[in-house]
């Protein structure tokens, strides 16, 4: 018995000397800095606790936006001896097939002959520091957007625009056809021609009218440009698919063209976009950005890989480029439908990832639609919406609308959503739409001045851009939503004005009282004044 006692005793003392190498090569370093450090350098600084090496070194490991783990690897891309602080450099490679710029970094410590990671992911956060262009932002005086017509993008200065949306589909770049050759980090590639073509005119056109862009990429699905979509999204019947970062082919592709889009397009000769969305409606993965099936943590992340991969390319191409993510109005309402997601909930996971893996300056593009959106008197919903109780002025809202849209700015202007320089995220209302097709075109006038005035008077509201300029066909047949200013004909071309177009011109104007006082008796105020916009 005896023995038997010795034998466990010593089987134990095995165990817990075991445990105590585990936990030691478990501790934990946290990643504090990754930046670009020079004309070809990476710093990334680090604090070890913990932390046991077999060779008292550790090391520093990078990670493709296609790569998820170490295991197995030897390959570290630099070593530093094992202390409290350590700080690692090693080449970014710019403009080679050895790039770093879209690599996350993780630490490893050597653990019984194998490499293991001890921190979490980090990505470089200060992309700009390659970019050639710097073109300043037009100054704006005024938030009044309006989402572009190839048709009307020539009304735009009469209208008195500042702000105009359009949108770029990546998928279309890779489309068979004559193509323009670009060489990126040593791989050759081949853009449409045509697509190419189209998008220049648009951005010169755009350029003439003196508006600030704001572009939606996105990305449709079809069996011939799969290569740009998640292998977990290639399903057909959704409106618009989730980025590639899985695949090596795919995310050198969306880097390659992001890049040569950014820096094509940063510049006074062949147009300017000031604001990146990567995404329509993100939170809502079914339709709008399906990725497969996620839990909104797991989303987030994939989601977050995309927006790095199109920020770091958009960036190191313009440093003043701004790059947003797109929510809707349904801020903690979920109906149940698989992979939708509350955009406050999206909104907090989306933060936490990017804060851990290191901060950066992204934006929120945003959708306050009235609900529903064929139901333009947002301020008196339908008898059935009411019942539902979707509005108050509290961060636990159901829907956002115009009415209280500084529930979700007030929420942004909390500590842990601010952008690295400690201020407000840049914020614009990149599409709103106001239906004349289910109630009448006074309607529709009325209910687009009463929430511009709401967006005036916040002062986190950068732009307010109103979806659309003419009727589109699909909407008013699909939807049954006519949203323009400018109704259309059965070729969808612009007709006659609506009588938003006018109120819509001379909202930001001296004139605005003479063109808006129309709208106190549907709205039921004696005054703007009454309603506290004045």
């Amino acid at each position: 018995m005896k023995k038997e006692v010795t034998l466990w005793a010593a089987l134990c003392m095995t165990l817990v000397c075991m445990m105590s190498v585990t936990a030691s090569a478990a501790g934990t370093a946290t990643i504090t800095q990754c930046i670009i450090s020079g004309s070809d350098q990476i710093t990334v600084t680090a604090t070890v606790s913990g932390v046991a090496s077999d060779d008292g070194n550790l090391y520093l490991f990078e990670l493709k936006p296609y790569q998820s783990s170490i295991t197995g690897r030897t390959d570290y891309c630099a070593v530093a001896a094992n202390a409290s602080t350590v700080t690692f450099t090693t080449a970014l490679g710019d403009g080679t097939s050895d790039s770093k710029l879209y690599s996350k970094f993780v630490v490893a410590a050597l653990s019984g002959g194998a490499y293991t990671a001890v921190s979490g992911e980090y990505y470089i956060t200060n992309p700009e520091a390659l970019a050639a262009h710097t073109a300043a932002n037009p100054v704006t005086t005024s938030i009044k957007g309006l989402t572009v017509d190839n048709a009307a993008i020539t009304t735009l200065t009469d209208l008195g625009v500042q702000h105009a949306s359009y949108e770029l589909a990546i998928d279309r770049f890779f489309q068979s056809g004559a193509g323009i050759s670009y060489t990126y980090n040593g791989k050759t590639y081949s853009f449409n021609q045509s697509v190419v073509a189209e998008y220049d005119m648009v951005m010169t056109l755009l350029a003439s009218q003196n508006v600030e862009v704001t572009m939606n990429i996105i990305n449709y699905y079809d069996a011939a440009t799969a290569l740009t979509v998640k292998p977990s999204a290639r399903v057909s019947g959704y409106r618009h698919y989730a980025f590639n970062t899985d695949e090596q082919l795919g995310a050198e592709s969306i880097e390659a063209l992001m890049t040569f889009l950014a820096s094509r397009y940063s510049n006074a000769a062949t147009g300017l976009i000031s604001n990146w969305i990567i995404g329509n409606e993100v939170n809502n993965n079914n339709p709008w950005y399906y990725a497969g099936n996620y839990n909104v943590a797991d989303f987030t992340l994939e989601y977050e890989k995309a927006f790095r991969m199109c920020y770091n390319a958009i960036k190191s191409q313009n440093a003043n480029a701004r790059v947003l993510t797109c929510i809707d109005q349904r801020w903690t309402w979920e109906d149940g439908t698989a992979n939708q997601y509350g955009a406050k909930k999206f909104i907090d996971a989306f933060n936490a990832d990017v804060t851990s893996h290191g901060n950066i300056d992204w934006g929120v593009a945003w959708h306050p639609h009235p609900v529903p959106l064929t139901a333009a008197k947002f301020w008196d919903m339908p008898s059935n919406y009411k019942a539902l109780n979707l509005i108050s002025n509290n961060e636990n809202t159901k829907m956002i609308n115009p009415q209280n849209m500084d529930v979700f700015t007030n929420y942004m202007c909390q500590s842990q959503f601010l952008a690295p320089d400690g201020q407000v995220r840049y914020i614009i209302v990149s599409e709103i739409l106001f239906n004349s097709q289910s109630s009448d075109e006074a309607t529709q006038a009325a209910s687009f001045a009463y929430a511009y005035k709401l967006a005036e008077k916040n002062p986190y509201i950068k732009g307010f851009i109103v979806h659309r300029a003419v009727d589109n066909i699909y909407e008013k047949t699909s939807d049954g939503i006519a949203c323009g200013l400018y109704n259309c004909d059965a070729n969808g071309l612009p007709t006659t004005a609506k009588q938003i177009c006018d109120v819509f011109k001379y909202i930001d104007t001296e004139l605005s009282d003479a063109y808006t006082q129309f709208a106190l008796p549907i709205i039921g105020a004696s005054s703007w004044a009454a309603l506290g916009v004045s």
